[in-house]
């Protein structure tokens, strides 16, 4: 029997004991500040921090952090910082395990560990079928924007990034499902393709960002280089580009749809693109 998240887990000085039978999921991830006010800052990193172990079914159960206080926080800051992730926690009930902190000469981060539980099932073998993505993409290239100055749009990206975490979409029947992240759209899709062995195509438009200004406002920062992919983007639409490099922090999910032999099914999403069994190749078109 797994155990009830937060039950039998919690800090003991310089280490943390979780109690649990089965399967335990973990992952870790570095998330740098992205916003002023540090609940929203807590939000979002969890947020991003958790994408991982959901995409594998996981309850979490125990969170361990380490921060690293930069150069663009006062000494009452950090406390105000730490105090924003416990209360953030508390509120999803899940516990606050070991915490470490270390200062830097650069900007503010933190490092996520997760412990989550998850029922024991099969590895996923995708064979083919249609990918769906949860949301359009662009919603922290929106934050950035409103954080910078330069447009509020914390109207419509705020509770994307900071609350609504696409439960419908993992409610559905996918074959995997993977989450875009720091890497981008192609970062996600390079690795399901090269770890499960698939030839991927996506089919991008307009409506695939969460707003016109995604892709009609420069954010050079924001965007992965182009050559740190091994796909062929060369000839590829600037705006297909752009969408399939951007960088997201608590970004949107791929879902992987096995082809049942019909396309009558409702499912959760938008559909972007096809999979197939091949040998990790990558496509990224552009559909006015």
């Amino acid at each position: 029997m797994l155990a009830a998240a937060g039950s039998k887990s919690q800090a003991r000085g310089d280490f943390s004991e979780v109690e649990s039978a089965g399967r335990i999921v973990t992952s870790i991830d570095r998330v740098h500040r992205c916003a002023r006010n540090w609940d929203r800052f807590a939000r979002i990193a969890l947020n991003h921090a958790l994408a991982d172990v959901l995409c594998a079914g996981g309850i979490p159960i125990q969170i361990m952090l380490s921060f690293e206080f930069g150069i663009d926080v006062e000494a009452a800051e950090r406390i105000e910082c730490s105090i924003a992730f416990r209360r953030e926690l508390a509120s999803r009930s899940i516990s606050l395990g070991k915490c470490h902190s270390s200062y830097s000469s650069g900007v503010t981060a933190v490092t996520i560990a997760t412990l989550a539980n998850a029922p024991h099932r099969p590895p996923p073998h995708p064979k083919s079928g249609r990918i769906y993505i949860s949301r359009p993409l662009g919603a922290f290239k929106l934050h950035y924007l409103t954080e910078m100055g330069v447009e509020d749009f914390r109207a419509l990206v705020g509770h994307v990034l900071e609350g609504e975490r696409d439960e419908a979409f993992h409610d559905a029947p996918w074959a995997m499902v993977t989450d875009v992240s720091g890497h981008g759209l192609l970062g996600a899709a390079s690795q399901a393709a090269e770890i499960h062995g698939l030839d991927l195509d996506f089919v991008l438009t307009n409506m695939n960002a969460i707003a016109p200004e995604v892709l009609s406002i420069p954010v050079d920062c924001l965007q992965n280089p182009a050559s740190s992919f091994e796909v062929h983007l060369s000839g590829v639409h600037e705006r297909a580009v752009m969408l399939a490099t951007l960088r997201e922090t608590a970004g949107p999910f791929l879902g992987f749809a096995e082809n049942d032999g019909s396309d009558t099914r409702i499912l959760p999403g938008i559909a972007i693109g096809r999979y197939r069994q091949g040998s990790g190749k990558v496509a990224v078109s552009w559909a006015e």
